[in-house]
């Protein structure tokens, strides 16, 4: 009889101590589920911010390859062409991200694609290695 006494407060106790313990973790179960869709938000917009930023470098670095074909070819309009559509590109970089760093030196590449592209709007000839620094310049943004 004591048995079954024993056994009998050892479930209602341990019945007590459960339902005690499965009443507060509904709480943090549903703020835990919030955090964690909440992160996964921000992560995928994360990683959509750095796909359209990559975009438009590899874009740019497109740009300003076909621009030293054409500068190869004597084709200074279509060079500055491809280097305004260049510039365009970086433009979408600097508006997407939040980084301080790389939008600076950004900023700085299309300072000099814009020196370029007058140089060759004046008929001023441009020298190939400008475009390959340039190119370089693209290469290790795209390794950010």
């Amino acid at each position: 009889m004591l048995r079954f006494i024993g056994l009998l407060m050892l479930l209602a106790l341990s019945f007590g101590f459960g339902y005690l313990w499965g009443k507060q973790p509904a709480n943090n179960l549903e703020q835990t589920v919030r955090d964690f869709s909440r992160n996964v938000v921000d992560t995928t917009l994360g990683i959509e911010r750095d796909l359209h930023r990559r975009q438009s470098l590899v874009d740019a670095k497109s740009n300003v390859v076909q621009a030293k074909a054409d500068i190869y070819n004597k084709n200074t309009a279509d060079a500055a062409k491809e280097l305004a559509d260049a510039l365009n590109s970086l433009e979408l970089v600097t508006r997407g991200g939040k980084q301080v760093d790389p939008n600076a030196s950004v900023k700085e590449l299309a300072g000099k694609i814009r020196e370029l592209r007058l140089e060759l709007s004046l008929g001023k000839k441009v020298s190939a290695t400008k475009l390959d620094d340039i190119q370089k310049e693209l290469d290790l943004l795209l390794r950010k």
